[in-house]
């Protein structure tokens, strides 16, 4: 009973430690999109406090061109570093699939030495 117990707490923290860093990367795209919203906020401020210094149209047509151009600005860096979290992310995990490929035999075989000893230590 004890082994059984104890195989199952090993595959949970093999598994466990997996998603963990699964999460981690994740964490970093969520944090980029939270960035870069309060970026294209924060531009979107600015641009109605300049447009309400305005005493002219001109003025103000200018200033609000000018706030397009800089939340559209902020938009695309945005989701650039929104695609490259995401980039990282995936390929952070999967550098070599030669070396997956082995973690998974040589993880594989240790489960299922210690199955097939619990159950002979059964018999």
């Amino acid at each position: 009973m004890k082994q059984g117990l104890t195989l199952a707490l090993a595959v949970l923290l093999v598994t466990g430690l997996g998603s963990f860093d699964a999460n981690a990367g994740r964490y970093e795209v969520r944090q980029e999109i939270r960035e870069g919203i309060r970026e294209v906020n924060r531009e979107k401020r600015e641009a109605a406090r300049e447009v309400l210094r305005c005493k002219t149209r001109k003025c103000a047509r200018r200033e609000i061109r000018e706030g397009y151009r800089e939340v559209a600005r902020e938009k695309r860096e945005a989701r650039r570093e929104i695609r490259h979290a995401l980039h990282d992310n995936r390929h952070h995990h999967r550098p070599n699939n030669k070396d997956n490929f082995l973690t998974g035999v040589i993880v594989g075989g240790a489960i299922i030495g210690a199955v097939t000893a619990i159950a002979n230590d059964n018999n």
